[in-house]
């Protein structure tokens, strides 16, 4: 069978085959593909690509690092991944079909598929598939060699130069598993990312597979519009798990990069920076463009301008990432005298992951504590920590920011701590308890409790420490 009618014959298959893989890559996983940006720094300069010649590899790594960038480009991932598994399926076609091999077309889909179930790992970067396109084209090449003794010396010299780069390319980083959850958990991170924060609430209410990642995430998008309080039991909260990510051995590097936002957000710039520096660190190749603007963005809370610029003018060498680092740059040329110190309060010494003790400091020191202040209290209630709840509440809350209502959350806290031998009714007037909690606790406690699921009083009874 001659080669066209091979791929005559093969065409509707092999076209309905990649259809699909496209479609699978765009519908059902986008985010895995989409998370490999977040693990490249890619700059279009001298010193930089010099880099990639240092080590085994570097035309794979400095052709995939270039692509990876654009995935950020809604839909430019399943199409780039796709156009790169038919150049490496057209590759190995090519090799089959001098060896006299049946239907070269159809089995050269079996590679494929491999390298397409291998690639939908974040952690595997771009590289491995334009390396394996540029060796699947090189033998392809190389069988066509009329010579046989130049044939055999061709193969011998392309499988010396593969061994290393095949090593080279392998995952320095633990594979994450890939599934729903992973993908849900992705899906909300890149919209957060994007400050889609709309849907990253309705992606947290709903929470399908009660992930702690979308729920960190829908906590942050009710702390940034400061409704923390008022929409914390409204969504599942696998306990104080969903409002910081602890930063600890053998958490994966998305988490590592993750949990730096809840920390930016409450004003923790210094375990915040931890975080950052880390998830650039345990990223596969320690190259992340996402986390050096996020030490940017640092660097300008703490009033480190030098530092900032740094990170500017390097992200100002990237593809996507160019026009936000101008732009930080003419601010720094223009207004750097007067921009405002975000990172105000008190230095004290915090071991990392003391998120309670980090609080408190921000809450009492800082000139814009309220965030730090919500956060502080949530965690004392999600942990179930009622006498730290009404001390914090005491100290940090009450007479600063009680003055117009109390969020329900907390005044169903506080009827729960309550001291007996004052009078109730004083109690109730100092802290501004409303006559709608007072009755809805006094139904609770009659036993109506399915109507307050929603309720801390149904929390604090059921609530299991989180998985």
């Amino acid at each position: 069978m001659s080669l066209r009618a091979d791929r005559n014959r093969s065409i509707l298959p092999v076209t309905l085959c990649f259809v699909a893989l496209w479609a699978f890559f765009q519908f059902a996983f986008p985010y895995h593909l989409a998370l490999k940006e977040r693990y490249v720094l890619f700059l279009s300069d001298a010193t930089w690509l010099s880099t990639y010649f240092q080590k085994p590899a570097p035309l794979s790594y400095i052709t995939g690092d270039w692509l990876t960038q654009f995935f950020l480009i809604p839909g430019a991932a399943a199409l780039l991944v796709t156009a790169l598994l038919f150049l490496f399926w057209d590759g190995i076609r090519l090799i089959l079909k001098p060896l006299g091999s049946k239907h070269p077309a159809l089995w050269a889909l079996l590679p494929t598929a491999v390298l397409a179930f291998l690639i939908l790992f974040p952690e595997v970067p771009l590289a491995v598939l334009t390396g394996a396109c540029f060796f699947a084209w090189l033998f392809a090449a190389a069988v066509r060699i009329r010579s046989r003794a130049l044939r055999l010396g061709t193969f011998l010299l392309l499988l010396a130069l593969l061994i290393p780069t095949a090593r080279s390319l392998t995952p320095t980083a633990r594979l994450s598993r890939i599934c729903l959850e992973r993908e849900y958990d992705y899906r909300i991170y890149f919209n957060a990312c994007a400050g889609h924060w709309d849907r990253v609430e309705k992606m947290g209410l709903r929470n399908p597979h009660e992930s702690v990642v979308t729920a960190y995430y829908y906590n942050l998008s009710q702390a940034r519009a400061g409704h923390l309080p008022d929409g914390l039991l409204k969504a599942y909260q696998p306990t104080w798990h969903g409002l910081f990510i602890p930063v600890r051995e053998g958490v994966e590097c998305f988490r590592l990069m993750a949990s730096a936002d809840a920390l930016i957000l409450s004003g923790d710039y210094a375990q915040a920076q931890h975080s950052a520096m880390l998830g650039m660190t345990f990223s596969p190749r320690q190259r992340s463009a996402a986390m050096l603007r996020t030490m940017s963005d640092i660097a300008f809370a703490n009033g480190d301008y030098d530092t900032a610029r740094r990170y500017l003018k390097m992200l100002s060498h990237t593809a996507l990432y160019k026009r936000w680092a101008q732009e930080g740059l003419r601010l720094l040329d223009t207004e750097a005298g007067n921009l405002t110190l975000k990172n105000d309060c008190r230095d004290i010494l915090v071991q990392h992951n003391d998120y309670r003790t980090s609080l408190a400091n921000i809450a009492a020191t800082a000139s814009q504590g309220k965030t730090a202040t919500d956060y502080l209290l949530c965690l004392d209630l999600l942990d179930k920590n009622l006498g730290n709840f009404r001390e914090d509440y005491d100290t940090l809350y009450k007479g600063r920011y009680d003055r117009h209502t109390v969020p329900v959350l907390y005044q169903e806290a506080l009827l729960m701590t309550f001291d007996e031998n004052t009078s109730p009714a004083d109690q109730l007037t100092e802290y501004r308890i409303a006559r709608q909690t007072l009755d809805n606790i006094t139904e609770f406690l009659k036993g109506n409790e399915g109507l307050f699921r929603k309720s801390y009083w149904f929390y604090y009874k059921y609530a299991q420490p989180a998985r």
